[in-house]
């Protein structure tokens, strides 16, 4: 299995939390099916850590597997956002490094 991932994913904030200041709440990006099956042949249970970037900014994170779609979520931190000014709704694309 590969340890280095590129993918591209739509944000979306978690429903229910209110927007806070316009954009507040969590945002999350759903990974593809096929690099989730990927993954998950590997690391059959719970989160798993990664190294991500977007754009020219760079964060630790875990995935966080979700039963609903057979994927990965991977949360985009807030200092990730703003840095690289992603929205609810935008495309982004995603490097990630499994640790």
């Amino acid at each position: 299995m590969p340890k280095n991932f590129n993918t591209q994913a739509k944000v979306w904030r978690w429903p229910g939390l209110p927007a806070v200041a316009g954009d507040g709440g969590w945002h999350f990006v759903n990974l593809d099916q096929k690099v989730s099956k990927q993954i998950r042949d590997v690391y059959t249970r719970g989160f798993v850590k990664v190294y991500a970037t977007i754009g020219r900014t760079s964060w630790d994170a875990s995935l966080l597997p979700s039963k609903r779609d057979a994927s990965y979520l991977l949360c985009v931190k807030k200092l990730v956002r703003q840095k690289e000014g992603i929205f609810d709704g935008d495309m982004v694309k995603i490097k990630f490094k499994i640790k």
